[in-house]
């Protein structure tokens, strides 16, 4: 039994602890949005084609302030991937940039 614990404590000085992957994402906060013909505002035009709001249907600053941005914010000032961004090729998402 001496052994088998002996064993298992050397096992476990060999496991590796793994920092949790960080995320930070700048475009909530800088306002990089596409504007389509029809007006339908999106946000992270180069990979996420999210949209946000529509310019016939509301003004900027309520599209800038919906729940939508509010949540992606929010979430990546806790550093943490919004579930939409994970299904993407950004390189945010793939831990690529910050």
């Amino acid at each position: 039994m001496k052994r088998y614990l002996s064993k298992l404590l050397n096992l476990a000085g060999r496991i590796r602890f793994f920092r949790k992957q960080s995320y930070f994402c700048s475009e909530p906060w800088t306002g990089i949005f596409s504007v389509r013909t029809n007006q339908d505002v999106v946000f992270c035009p180069c990979y996420l084609q999210l949209k946000i709001g529509n310019l016939s249907e509301s003004s900027m600053q309520d599209i800038w302030n919906s729940s939508k941005l509010v949540e992606l914010r929010k979430s990546f000032s806790q550093g943490k991937l919004p579930e939409i961004c994970s299904r993407q090729l950004c390189p945010v998402a793939r831990g690529k940039e910050s």
